[in-house]
């Protein structure tokens, strides 16, 4: 039935596209080409295989959008081929998302160390109306006030270890945005889910005193979610904390919370501090094995193991071209540690250079089995170059 209705949504957007008249107004056509290497020491074995290794990914974007009166038009392709190198073996890549109804990505595995993905990444129409606008199909939601522990990001938030947060892959949905006047709006998401009940979420914003306040709420896979935010700005820091209450299928419930501040502190150069507390998650390492195999953690609803985390960034612009970020991160409770580098530097209007490296400290694994939030990181050094055009 999936496939049966995969295709038939996926044939009538592309009719659309090429049926309407494009008129006078002209498609914004970009391509986006992507090269990265990541070398890692992973003597514990989480990548696979125990030993040193390397591995390449190069990846093509092409991207389409154009705008006919009140109808906007998108759509984005991913290809991209991957190859592990050395004693570093990935474990099997899957295509499936349970934010994803549509068919339209493919994963051929040609070894253990080489594999070729294919996918639409955005394939949308959205109806433009004076203050209602209207999108049906593939496309990126994003929601939620802080960084790095987005607990407000429900339908499936970056993890920290994340290096690439220039592009937000996108869900299948129906989305109305409302403006509600200044600083004020209102989005209402539904998502199609096989085998469960449609996820249905709603999130608005509005001032609130010195500041803007937030509320979400909403069913998740079959998760009841409530959430809300303040962001507000104290003498020149911006400062946002975020709750969410969840409410498992099974009756269980936790909560997840985020106080966050971001500053300028010269003028290049930009601190961002979080606090996370999450309920969901445990004080006790000897715990960490179960609740990684558990759907909350697995599907990305909760950032981490630890019940608490903290996160330290500063940007610094050491030059109009080059851009260093040192972050830290450090789970509290077992008291292990990340330590992550990224650079960037702007080789042309069109090319970029970006690297970095992760160092995890902490208590090892013990015969694959975790000991720590950050002691089964590898250590990696990463470098990437994007061309667009």
């Amino acid at each position: 039935m999936k496939e049966i209705t995969s295709q038939i949504i996926l044939l009538t957007l592309m009719s659309l596209f090429l049926l309407i008249p494009a008129g006078e107004c002209p498609a914004w056509v970009g391509l986006e080409l992507d090269g990265k290497v990541t070398g890692a020491a992973d003597p514990y074995g989480v990548t696979g295989s125990e030993g040193n290794g390397s591995l390449w990914e190069f990846s093509a974007r092409p991207m389409y959008q154009e705008s006919f009166g009140r109808l906007d038009t998108e759509f984005h392709w991913l290809g991209q081929v991957i190859h592990s190198a050395g004693d570093i073996r990935f474990s099997p890549i899957s295509s499936g998302s349970p934010f994803r109804i549509l068919d339209m990505e493919s994963v051929n595995t040609l070894n253990d160390q080489t594999a070729i993905l294919s996918e639409v990444d955005r394939l949308s129409l959205t109806w433009n109306f004076p203050r209602v606008s209207l999108t049906v199909g593939r496309q990126a939601i994003s929601w939620g006030e802080a960084f790095y522990f987005n607990i407000g990001d429900i339908f499936g938030a970056f993890p920290i270890t994340e290096t690439n947060r220039r592009y937000k892959p996108g869900i299948d949905a129906v989305a109305a945005n409302v403006n509600l006047g200044s600083f004020s709006g209102l989005s209402l998401v539904s998502v199609p889910v096989e085998d469960e009940s449609d996820s249905v979420a709603v999130n608005t914003f509005f001032p609130l005193g010195s500041g803007t306040f937030s509320l979400t709420g909403g069913r998740v896979l079959e998760d009841d979610l409530a959430g809300a935010g303040y962001t507000i700005d104290i003498a020149g820091t911006k400062v946002y904390g975020s709750l969410l209450l969840t409410r498992t299928s099974s009756r269980e419930e936790y909560s997840q919370g985020v106080l966050g501040a971001e500053r300028q502190v010269g003028p290049n150069t930009f601190l961002v501090g979080e606090l996370y507390r999450n309920g969901w998650s445990t004080g006790d390492p000897d715990d960490y094995p179960a609740l990684m195999l558990t759907e909350e953690y697995m599907s990305g609803n909760v950032l981490a193991l630890g019940r608490y985390n903290i996160a330290l960034q500063v940007s610094q612009q050491v030059s109009p071209l080059i851009s260093l970020t040192p972050a830290v991160f450090a789970n509290l409770s077992d008291g292990s540690a990340l330590l992550r580098m990224d650079g960037s530097w702007s080789l042309s209007d069109l090319t970029g250079l970006s690297g970095g490296f992760f160092f995890g400290l902490g208590e090892r694994p013990d015969s694959g089995i975790p000991r720590s939030e950050y002691g089964s990181i590898p250590i990696s050094i990463y470098v990437e170059v994007v061309y667009s055009i």
